[in-house]
């Protein structure tokens, strides 16, 4: 598990920048804010990002909002909660709005053409907890946790709001104010991180069980074989004949099981294993080899459109 610390303060430009990165469209109604000559700090405290597994990261942030500010996703999202310790927050999917107060958590999935929409009111401290999972994240919990595919998977836009048990509080404020250099930390991190997903996952409906046993256990066949086998060159026929479905059953199904498309979670598994390339000291020609790509320019434009950075980074 590795921590990021970000820079203090945030500017818009900085926002912008983090926004870039993960898919997040800023706004300042306070003009001053992007004009200024000598730029303002929006904000002013830190981040800490962790990478707690492949594709499932958990960002504590702790901030004095000094303008508002709001923000518009622009990319779907699998699965993510947001958790708030301290201050306020504001959010609206569709005709849903909802306030959240210190205590109180959101559970959401959006879709291609789904929007989430937040607001930061100015004058308050603002202390959040953020876990996002994606595709490979999800699938390796499924794996994990039969019991739990359902729930984890699924691909209709999702708000759900709860409150935060208040021994679950008092673990997050204390597990957070652990040492980085003590031993245990990455286990409390990791441990509070799956706590949390457990108790943001709503009740299962209906739809989430129409996947007969036999037909998840085939999916997970294929499931596998695309996050163990990256680099080959899958084909939708091949897969729907391992799965004994047809092409179009298995797109449809596959994306049911594990909210992402067939192609979209191989991709996932390619840019998952091309980071840890990277990390290892690969170059991005053989990293772009070794991950089933032909051409390294492409390589290049999936990972910064993934990451928002280029692989030659090495961020």
């Amino acid at each position: 598990m590795t921590a990021i610390r970000s820079p203090r303060p945030f500017t818009a430009d900085d926002l912008c920048q983090f926004g870039r990165r993960f898919g997040i469209r800023y706004r300042f109604p306070n003009a001053a804010v992007t004009r200024s000559m000598q730029p303002e700090a929006v904000v002013a405290g830190d981040v800490t990002e962790f990478e707690l597994r492949p594709d499932m990261r958990l960002t504590d942030s702790c901030l004095e909002v000094l303008h508002r500010y709001e923000s518009d996703s622009l990319r779907p999202s699998p699965l993510f909660l947001v958790m708030v310790l301290e201050g306020q927050v504001g959010v609206r999917l569709g005709d849903r709005h909802a306030l959240l107060n210190p205590g109180s958590a959101m559970t959401a999935r959006l879709g291609e053409h789904t929007r989430l929409h937040a607001i930061q009111a100015p004058g308050q401290r603002l202390r959040t907890l953020n876990l996002s999972l994606g595709p490979v994240a999800l699938s390796s919990l499924a794996k994990e946790f039969p019991a739990l595919a359902s729930l984890l998977g699924g691909e209709t836009p999702l708000m759900h709001t709860w409150q935060l048990p208040s021994h679950l509080l008092t673990a997050a404020q204390s597990n957070l104010e652990v040492e980085r250099q003590d031993p245990r930390h990455s286990l409390l991190i990791e441990g509070l991180s799956l706590q949390l997903l457990a108790h943001g996952l709503p009740a299962a409906s209906p739809a989430d069980r129409s996947l007969r046993p036999c037909e998840r256990q085939r999916l997970e066949t294929v499931r596998e074989v695309l996050h163990d086998t990256p680099e080959h060159p899958h084909s939708l026929a091949e897969l729907a004949k391992l799965a004994a479905m047809s092409p179009s059953t298995l797109r449809d199904k596959f994306r049911r099981a594990y909210g992402s498309s067939v192609f979209g979670y191989l991709q996932e598994c390619r840019l998952s294993k091309a980071r840890s390339y990277l990390a290892e000291g690969y170059s991005v020609q053989q990293t772009a080899h070794l991950c089933g790509y032909r051409h390294a320019t492409n390589f290049a434009t999936a990972f910064r459109q993934r990451f928002g950075h280029p692989p030659s980074s090495r961020l």
